[in-house]
């Protein structure tokens, strides 16, 4: 073999230790330490000396002023000790130079760092506490050359790479040995957070780099006790702080796992703490901060469904961590996490019910719509044929060649449900079926787990390629900001009704969900895809104690096309109440008219604010203009993409009495920034279109009942006329949708199993389709 594949090869080798073998490039890898051997050629220090450490003070202390760093002090340490991040939150009026640009050696009496003004540009002595997550990202840029150079003399035996990485990770590994664990002088909450270098347990990464780093110089430089002292410090902080019942608890194993790793047997250690110690440690032992693996996952997992109980961003990034993380552990401890917890492998199974027809995930709670990752089910099948379990390995290859972007959508269609409901997060989906351009989906949420927001019942429409309604998004600086805090984790932010201007709860952790009345289907299984879905769920708003009921449906009317239906209903205790219905749309332009689109005189308003005790949210909703209307309205969102194709939402809603309806703009869907290439315009730049809809007096009998339909330009709308009529039958509604094929659907929809009439048609139900005289659904 030549001496580059070899090299290749065993740098990959030592890569697996990391899990990330498939991203390596072994010339470029090479090629970008070298950089830094030339540096350190000529100045010993050069990479050393920029690491951010108390060069000056040596502080073994360090204090927290809740989530931004306060001062450091203590004793003076008989060496530099590592730095302590600036902030909790990424949010920085400072950047960190370039690292050739860094001040070797830099601290001062105050701890300051020399960072740069993003206001001015320019290099400024500064207190870390405005410098963000800097700090450590610095240091991990430098550990990570560190590792590289390690991995370099693992595959070769060139001990100049070892001699680059030797002094970067004892200088570091000193540095957490003298460092206590952070005090937070308001003696809060994050003081149960805190790690030996940035605020939170979970973000102790330089973990990955240090860990693969010992291990790989341990040939030529031997083990070190004061350095394994070190790890062991930062794994005992990790497990006494950070939350045992979410994401946190697995992330946190992770790193404890990473550090047992580079120890010795318990053997080993006068304390009898070493590698077993700790593995068994995450593994089966629990404590008040840290569960155990089976404990976690019998929390967190729903054991019908297999969802794990947190947002789909979230949990979607859990089962590929979780997944990796068991597969190291029977690679490096032999023990079998796939086999003693098989809700894991259904979990990963189970992912595909996130799914749009764009096969992105949906985005409720703290998400960043993506496309489903595979690297749970790659690690599975790392698990399957290392074990030689044929079935299992076919059964994964099955999942991953389905969710292929170029899998026709009958391969994905085997993965999804035409109704899903997951009870421990409160979300149902609704779909037609998988194919991106011609079908629809919708996904309602409610607030139960982990990164959750206030936002009763949410709903996402999905049509022509995209979620056309979507949920409100992340703040611009995550769960961190005020405008997270204030509007995008609010119920204005959602596709849902606020009541009297003051709905709300806690959110990240909540705990109100929505019951299920009524579905169909009724079931989870994969039982094919019909001309309809249907739902109805109900939630008491705890704020207002106002009783809220929405029924859901899709109803197909070709093979390209199909409308949803969108029945609320809301009503608080007294006189003097309104219900808001807040609905928000992708696209540039927006027209708000009467049914038959005549001119509703809309005018400038200063309603929907603050001011008169609404919540700060509504203040984030700009541009009003409104008209006071008993008549049917119709409201049209355009997106407008690059290639010229337009694409419509059209929504026909009934009208009432006592109703005012608004036209408006509020801060952009985050949601998407990171995916600007997906999208069909710069959505992360481009205020939302908002349409809002409010009811003065109660809307149970005066509900807010709307048809949506998806078009475009080359698939256009299929509806001629929506008409809304009362049937018989306590709190009856019913909507006529007349389409230009001549075809007529009468939705008939009621609180509660109800004999309504009208028209000649008979129906005993809860909600009931009845097309050109034959019923497609009655439930």
């Amino acid at each position: 073999m030549k001496r580059k594949a070899m090299i290749s090869l065993c740098l990959c080798l030592c890569m697996q230790f990391s899990g990330h073998a498939q991203d390596y490039d072994a010339s470029k890898l090479k090629q970008r330490v070298d950089v830094y051997m030339n540096k350190v050629a000529v100045q010993s220090d050069w990479l050393t000396s920029r690491l951010q450490m108390y060069w000056h003070s040596h502080a073994t202390d360090v204090y927290v002023n809740g989530e931004t760093f306060d001062h450091a002090g203590g004793n003076r340490a008989p060496v530099p000790t590592v730095r302590f991040n600036g902030t909790r939150s990424n949010g920085a009026a400072y950047s960190r130079p370039k690292l050739e640009d860094i001040v070797p050696y830099d601290d001062d009496a105050q701890s300051n760092v020399t960072y740069i003004n993003k206001a001015t540009g320019i290099k400024e002595k500064v207190s870390p506490a405005k410098t963000g997550c800097n700090i450590a990202g610095v240091n991990r840029e430098i550990l990570g050359i560190a590792r590289d150079a390690a991995r370099i003399f693992a595959a070769t035996g060139d001990t100049a790479y070892a001699n680059l990485a030797r002094p970067v990770l004892d200088t570091y590994l000193k540095g957490i040995y003298h460092r206590n664990v952070p005090t937070d002088l308001m003696h809060g909450h994050m003081q149960t957070l805190v790690g030996m270098t940035t605020f939170e347990v979970i973000h102790e990464d330089a973990v990955n780099e240090v860990t693969e780093t010992y291990r790989l110089l341990v040939p030529r430089y031997g083990r070190s006790d004061l350095h394994e002292a070190a790890m062991k410090k930062w794994a005992e902080n990790i497990i006494a702080n950070g939350v045992p019942h979410n994401n946190w608890n697995l992330f946190q194993a992770e790193f404890v796992a990473k550090i047992a790793s580079a120890l010795q047997p318990n053997s080993a250690y006068s304390d009898g703490k070493g590698r077993e110690y700790y593995q068994d440690r995450v593994l089966n032992k629990s404590s008040i901060r840290q569960w155990s693996m089976k404990r976690m996952t019998d929390y967190c997992f729903d054991h019908n469904t297999a969802i794990w109980y947190e947002s789909p961003g979230y949990s979607t990034t859990v089962l590929n961590d979780f997944a990796s993380f068991a597969n190291r552990m029977d690679v490096e401890a032999g023990m079998d996490m796939f086999k003693d917890l098989p809700v894991l492998k259904r979990a990963v199974m189970a992912s595909p019910q996130y799914l749009m027809p764009n096969r992105m995930i949906c985005g409720f709670g703290d998400t960043h719509p993506n496309y489903l990752s595979m690297r749970a089910a790659d690690q599975v099948l790392d698990y399957a044929r290392r074990h030689g379990d044929k079935a299992l390995e076919q059964e994964f290859v099955g999942l991953k060649e389905a969710i292929a972007s170029d899998a026709p959508k009958e391969k994905i269609e085997q993965y999804v449900s035409p109704s899903f409901y997951a009870p421990n997060v409160s979300w149902l989906m609704q779909r037609t079926g998988m194919d991106e351009r011609h079908d629809l989906a919708i996904s309602l949420n409610g607030s139960l787990g982990n990164h959750m927001h206030a936002n009763g019942i949410s709903m996402e429409l999905y049509g022509k390629g995209f979620v056309l309604g979507p949920d409100g998004g992340i703040g611009r600086t995550l769960y961190s900001g005020d405008d997270y805090k204030e509007y995008y984790s609010q119920f204005p932010a959602h596709n849902t009704v606020c009541v009297n201007g003051k709905s709300g709860y806690a959110v990240m952790m909540s705990n109100h969900a929505f019951k299920v009345e009524a579905r169909y289907p009724d079931t989870n299984d994969k039982v094919g895809f019909g001309p309809a879905t249907f739902s109805q769920v109900s939630f008491v708003e705890p704020e207002t104690q106002a009783r809220q009921m929405r029924t859901n449906g899709i109803v197909r009317t070709s093979d390209a096309g199909g409308y949803y239906i969108d029945i609320f209903r809301s009503r608080a205790v007294g006189d003097g109440q309104f219900h808001d219905y807040f609905y928000h749309n992708l696209g540039q332009t927006m027209t708000l008219t009467g049914a038959d689109n005549g001119d509703l005189a809309l005018k400038p308003s200063e309603e929907l604010a603050f001011a008169g005790g609404n919540l700060y949210a509504y203040s984030y909703i700009y541009d009003k203009k409104s008209a006071r209307t008993g008549n049917d309205v119709k409201a049209t969102f355009t997106t407008e993409c690059p290639d010229g194709r337009k694409i419509d939402m059209t929504m026909w809603m009934q009208g009432y009495r006592d109703r005012e309806v608004f036209k408006a703009l509020s801060p952009v869907n985050l949601e998407y920034e990171r995916l600007p290439k997906f999208m069909p315009y710069n959505v992360g730049e481009q205020p939302v279109l908002t349409y809002v809809a409010r009811q003065c007096g109660e809307a149970w009998t005066k509900p807010f009942v709307a048809v949506f339909e998806p078009s475009d330009t080359d698939e256009p709308s299929e509806i001629r006329t929506v008409e809304f009529f009362k049937p018989s039958g306590k709190d009856a509604v019913g909507i006529k949708v007349v389409l230009k094929n001549g075809r007529t659907d009468y939705i008939f929809s009621a609180p509660q199993k109800t004999k309504m009439k009208y028209d000649g048609m008979k129906v005993d139900a809860v909600y009931s389709i009845i097309s050109n005289g034959k019923t497609i659904l009655c439930r």
